[in-house]
């Protein structure tokens, strides 16, 4: 039964994970540290190796979200030793749907709440399983392949030691990381003759916005317009094509970066 919640603050200045709040928060009472590998507010990154030292100090379950960051970059649950990874299979161009990783002996020891469980994985499954979601997983999976094998001249001595199947998927999502900080360079710094969004003077960007520090944001941006509607922001952006979306995301980062201090 869960008894107490804590959130961890924000340092509101770039929207990173307050560590020693966080650190403060955990305690021997403490049962799950969850957190998630980046802010589909903000695209900022939590240091997840760092973080995943806190709960083994009071051996309680390291859980992360992955849904927003599942599409921008590698993720290597063994080398960051989560407990569990939970991500949707829309936000990597599948259809929706819920994917979980959980480590052996969790996936064995723990019951779920479900009549006659068996072994796992199959004692997790709600029940038949939905095929065409597989069927769907497995042509995103084709996709990243395909793009390894387009870029793969520039991984000529990296990701030795994998099976085929996971260099390939390792080349695609680090390609597809380093396309999305060209992205960030570029709408935050501009390009050419076009100005990017730090050169707006009109415009208040939240977030990490150091372009010495992309490699800890992921491609996702979020700013205000002064003296505009965020509603009308979103309708002019959409005459020319571009997706922008005014709400929260049910998110509490806006509480966090946007309240008085």
């Amino acid at each position: 039964m869960i008894q107490e919640v804590r959130f961890a603050r924000l340092n509101r200045d770039e929207g990173t994970l307050d560590m020693e709040h966080l650190k403060g928060l955990v305690d021997e009472d403490t049962r799950v540290v969850a957190v998630a590998v980046a802010s589909n507010v903000l695209g900022t990154k939590s240091p997840l190796k760092e973080i995943g030292k806190i709960p083994r100090e009071v051996n309680a379950y390291f859980v992360v979200d992955s849904v927003h960051h599942i599409a921008h970059g590698p993720i290597d649950v063994q080398a960051v030793d989560f407990d569990f990874l939970a991500f949707s299979g829309y936000k990597i161009f599948s259809s929706h749907g819920s994917f979980l990783y959980g480590k052996g002996e969790h996936l064995k020891a723990l019951q779920p709440y479900k009549v006659a469980p068996e072994y796992p994985p199959c004692k997790w499954e709600w029940g038949t399983r939905d095929q065409s979601m597989f069927t769907a997983i497995c042509g995103a999976v084709d996709h990243l392949n395909w793009l390894a094998s387009q870029v793969d001249d520039r991984y000529e001595n990296q990701f030795v030691g994998y099976p085929a199947m996971v260099r390939s998927l390792k080349v695609a999502m680090d390609a597809i990381e380093k396309y999305g900080r060209e992205l960030s360079r570029a709408m935050l710094a501009g390009f050419d003759y076009v100005p990017g969004l730090l050169q707006m003077p009109h415009v208040n960007v939240y977030g990490l916005k150091d372009l010495s520090r992309l490699e800890e944001r992921d491609p996702t941006f979020a700013f205000k317009v002064r003296g505009i509607p965020d509603e009308e922001v979103e309708h002019i952006w959409a005459k020319y094509g571009i997706a922008l979306r005014s709400e929260n995301y049910y998110s509490r980062v806006w509480r966090s970066i946007m309240s008085p201090a």
